[in-house]
C-alpha cells in the first residue's frame, strides 16, 4: 500500500469516527441517566442505551468534557443501577452455582466498604515501611566489606516481593466480626479487602523508591 492510499485510508476512518461521535452526541439526550454501581465499587454515570441479559450499554461521558464514548459493562460486573428518582434496578443474583454467595442487602454492604476504603484509605503507614524495607535490603546488597561495592546482585530486583511478604496486612479476627451485626460485617470485610490491595502496592511502591534511595547513596559514597 503506497503512501497515498494509506493517508486516504487515515482520513476515511478518522472521519467515520468522527461522524459516529457527533451522531452519538446528538442521540444520548434522549437516552435515560443512570448510575451504575459496579462489584468493585466505582459507581458510572451513563446514558442508558440497551439492557440485555448479559450486559449494560450506553454512552458514558470523557472525564468533563463533553464527548460521549460508548461502553459496555458486564452484568457480572454490576451490583445494581439506578436512576435519577434513586430507585434500584437490581443486577447481581445471589446464586451459589456461580460464586454469588451473598444476598444482596449483604452483597451491598460489601460493595459500599470497598466504596469507602477506595475514596478514603491511604496506606501511609505501609509506603513508610516499604521505603525503611527497600532501604534496608538495598545497602545489605551492595554493602561488602566495610564499603559501599558498586556492583549489585539481583536482590534488589525482588524488593517489592520481599517487602509484601515482610510487610503484611492483618487479617479480620472473628473476634472482632463476632460481636457486630451482619451488615457490618459485610461492610469492614468490603473494606478490608481493598485496604489489603493498598497496602500491597503501597509497601511495593514504597520498597521501590527506598532501593532507588539506597542506589544513588551508594553511588554518592563510591564516587
Amino acid at each position: 500500500m503506497n503512501k497515498k492510499l494509506q493517508k486516504l485510508l487515515i482520513i476515511l476512518i478518522f472521519f467515520f469516527f468522527t461522524t459516529f461521535e457527533s451522531n452519538a452526541q446528538d442521540k444520548n439526550s434522549d437516552l435515560q441517566d443512570i448510575t451504575i454501581h459496579l462489584l468493585s465499587g466505582d459507581t458510572i454515570n451513563l446514558k442508558l442505551l440497551e439492557i440485555k441479559e448479559d450486559h449494560l450499554a450506553g454512552y458514558q461521558k470523557k472525564n468533563k468534557k463533553d464527548i460521549w464514548i460508548f461502553k459496555i459493562y458486564p452484568n457480572a460486573d454490576v451490583l445494581f443501577y439506578s436512576t435519577p428518582t434513586l430507585n434500584k434496578n437490581w443486577v447481581y443474583v445471589p446464586d451459589s452455582s456461580i460464586g454469588n454467595l451473598l444476598s444482596k442487602e449483604h452483597m451491598e454492604q460489601y460493595v459500599l466498604g470497598k466504596r469507602k476504603a477506595k475514596n478514603t484509605f491511604q496506606p501511609i503507614k505501609h509506603f513508610i515501611m516499604g521505603i525503611i524495607s527497600g532501604i534496608s535490603i538495598g545497602v545489605l546488597d551492595s554493602y561488602q566489606g566495610g564499603v559501599f561495592n558498586k556492583s549489585n546482585s539481583g536482590l534488589v530486583i525482588a524488593v517489592p516481593v520481599i517487602s509484601t511478604l515482610i510487610i503484611r496486612t492483618k487479617n479480620l479476627k472473628k473476634e472482632d466480626l463476632k460481636d457486630q451485626a451482619i451488615l457490618e460485617n459485610q461492610f469492614k470485610k468490603g473494606f478490608h479487602s481493598v485496604k489489603k490491595t493498598k497496602n500491597y502496592i503501597g509497601s511495593s511502591s514504597g520498597s521501590v523508591l527506598g532501593v532507588v534511595i539506597a542506589l544513588i547513596t551508594n553511588n554518592i559514597l563510591g564516587s
